[in-house]
């Protein structure tokens, strides 16, 4: 295996030249940076990425850690769009990401969490950091870990979507189309602030239009399509007379139109069914859900362009991006 010494020897320069050109340092010119970069490809040099880091005092390593909660992080087609932006990003800039799906409990994290922000082998950490029963940046206030938080805990550096005004406008938006009679398919309010943010968004809009929003049947999932089915099958078996489901992510949604498909009911025509996150699949389901467009990819990308900053010495403005209702055909007037 070449070594940095056969690099250099090829190129006709110092190691430490050789190790500045592999490190992007400037003030070279192009010519060195050709016969150093030739020379490596000549000889096969694979870098030694941990003595790199140990002599640069950086990784290229950003945590990425979206708490494990109700179930699997790939299991989430909105949570996988949002890494769709911070991988997009990383690798752009030539860093790697490590994914980290700690535990939650009232007490912390799990061990192995607090293990890899006490090891010093990344240079900072994006989280998803919205379980109210902890915050997974809790550990690391005592460290000098650069973090953009892309929750609702607490944070210096954070990018933030407007659910409220999501939930809001999904309330507004069924009762514009005449629905009363509305079921709601939630989550358990220790599950998720955003989704927390979302209920205080419905019932804003219910109570602007003089409804009753304590009166609203109200049944809880977990995130899941399955979970959405089921709720949907509850509620419509004690409420038997529901035009309308609003459901706080679109897996729910979508496990709800199954089930009214699935007792032989229409959708929309005999209920209309809203969801939340505007998922890739949400635009070609059947029929095509009306939701909130979250922007998940451009969330994660602005947070990671964010973190970057940090790490450069910046002190950038926190963001709160407003939210778009996307109306399509799974909901109608009643």
């Amino acid at each position: 295996m070449a070594k940095l010494e056969d690099v250099a020897k090829r190129a006709g320069v110092s190691t430490a030249t050789v190790s500045k050109v592999l490190s992007n340092t400037p003030y070279f010119t192009e010519s060195t940076r050709q016969r150093v970069m030739r020379a490596v490809e000549e000889l096969g040099y694979v870098p030694n990425l941990a003595a790199r880091a140990l002599a640069a005092g950086k990784t290229s390593i950003i945590a990425v850690v979206f708490p494990h909660v109700y179930d699997g992080v790939f299991q989430d087609p909105h949570t996988l769009h949002i890494l769709q932006g911070i991988e997009a990003e990383c690798t752009q800039r030539g860093y790697n990401i490590l994914l980290s799906t700690p535990r939650l409990t009232p007490d912390g994290v799990d061990e192995h969490y607090l293990r890899l922000i006490q090891s010093g082998y990344i240079d900072g950490i994006i989280a998803l950091d919205n379980v109210p029963i902890y915050s997974v940046l809790e550990p690391i206030r005592s460290k000098s870990i650069p973090v953009v938080n892309l929750g609702t805990h607490p944070s210096e550096h954070y990018v933030h979507t407007n659910d409220y005004s999501g939930g809001f406008q999904l309330m507004q938006h069924l009762l514009e189309l005449g629905h009363r009679a509305i079921g709601i398919i939630s989550v358990p309010n220790d599950l998720n602030l955003s989704a927390n943010h979302r209920m205080e968004g419905l019932r804003a809009a219910a109570q602007a239009a003089g409804v009753d929003f304590d009166a609203l049947p109200i049944a809880e999932g977990d995130f899941s399509i399955t979970s959405g089915a089921a709720c949907a099958d509850l509620l419509l078996q004690q409420f038997p007379t529901l035009t309308a489901f609003v459901c706080l992510n679109d897996r729910m949604a979508m496990g709800a139109v199954q089930l009214v498909h699935r007792i032989g009911r229409r959708v929309p025509d005999d209920i209309s069914v809203v969801g939340y996150d505007d998922i890739p699949m949400a635009a070609v389901f059947d029929p095509p859900l009306t939701t909130i467009d979250a922007h998940a990819p451009t969330r994660g990308r602005d947070a990671t362009r964010m973190l970057f900053d940090v790490l450069n010495g910046k002190f950038p403005d926190p963001v709160v991006y407003p939210v778009d209702l996307i109306v399509r055909e799974s909901s109608t007037h009643t």
